[in-house]
């Protein structure tokens, strides 16, 4: 770091982005922080440097006092300066976390407390940056996979755009696209409680294998027969018993495309059960889904921009 730039710093006379700079540069690491401390203790030593006194009677413990106070304050500013940083450091460090997975891509992600989660397309997760000190809570916008350590202490709770579900340790899939009207959850181990937005009601609990879903405020609670619908993880779309507009939304967000829909009954149709691999294609999942249940449809050349008639 500049000298002169330091030296401005120390005297109050830096601008705000040159102090921003500063405090960039010491919390970088522990030896840009060693460097600062000792140039400041430089700074203060010669500001307190004593001038030929045009006095000679002073004593000699005189002087020895005045070094002492001015060695005490030089002291007390480093000290202070170094808590400044602390206090930065920390403010920084607990600052919101947020990962966002572009379309057609998937993540997965560890946090704090030894949870793990994979994150579907088009899906964001925020969480604070001291995660698990407090409480462990997400917000979620999109789809993700949980596996949650347990910790009966503190539950963990994901905030969805329509729902919050919460548990204390357990497997689970949680799909809440915000705007989408569509809220799913399915639970592969131990149990689950799901609420109203920000909300400790209950309005469903789910056991082992159970599916809820809440589509547009139609809500449902089966017992999954397979868990393939959740193998999204691994690169294949499962759908089993879901409404065609639902499909619609997802493999949007999967492949990055628009899919304009001109078939208002087509729309309104449910129980739509499909499997299909992500490398297939969204032409060829089109066209399967399409022998079942009967629409044609206009790709363009790029791929990304169907309509469905």
């Amino acid at each position: 770091m500049n000298q002169y730039l330091l030296n401005k710093y120390f005297k109050g006379n830096a601008s705000e982005e040159e102090e921003k700079r500063i405090v960039e540069w010491v919390n970088a690491n522990s030896e840009n922080r060693s460097a600062f401390l000792k140039e400041r203790k430089i700074y203060d030593i010669a500001l307190f440097t004593p001038q030929e006194s045009a006095s000679k009677g002073h004593s000699a413990i005189m002087k020895v006092l005045n070094w002492s106070l001015r060695i005490a304050a030089a002291i007390i500013l480093i000290i202070g300066t170094y808590f400044i940083f602390e206090d930065y450091a920390y403010q920084k460090h607990t600052q919101p976390q947020t990962i966002t997975v572009p379309a057609g891509q998937r993540a997965e992600i560890s946090l704090p407390d030894g949870s793990h989660i994979w994150l579907n397309a088009q899906s964001t997760l925020t969480y604070a940056g001291d995660f698990g000190r407090k409480d462990r809570t997400v917000v979620l916008n999109g789809e993700a996979y949980f596996e949650v350590k347990k910790n009966t202490g503190k539950p963990f709770l994901v905030h969805t755009p329509s729902h919050t579900v919460r548990v204390t340790g357990t497997s689970f899939n949680v799909c809440a696209y915000e705007g989408s009207g569509e809220f799913e959850t399915t639970l592969v181990e131990g149990s689950v409680d799901i609420c109203p937005p920000r909300s400790e009601k209950v309005i469903a609990k789910l056991q082992k294998d159970e599916f809820f879903a809440n589509y547009n405020g139609k809500m449902k609670k089966v017992l999954m027969k397979s868990h393939d619908y959740l193998r999204w993880k691994e690169g294949l779309y499962c759908f089993n018993d879901v409404p065609f507009n639902c499909i619609v939304q997802k493999l949007q967000k999967y492949y990055n495309a628009t899919i304009i829909v001109n078939n208002a009954k087509l729309m309104q149709r449910d129980g739509i059960t499909a499997k299909f691999r992500e490398k297939d294609g969204l032409e060829h999942i089109l066209n399967a889904i399409s022998k079942d249940y009967p629409f044609q449809f206009t790709i363009n050349e790029a791929k990304d921009s169907i309509v469905i008639y």
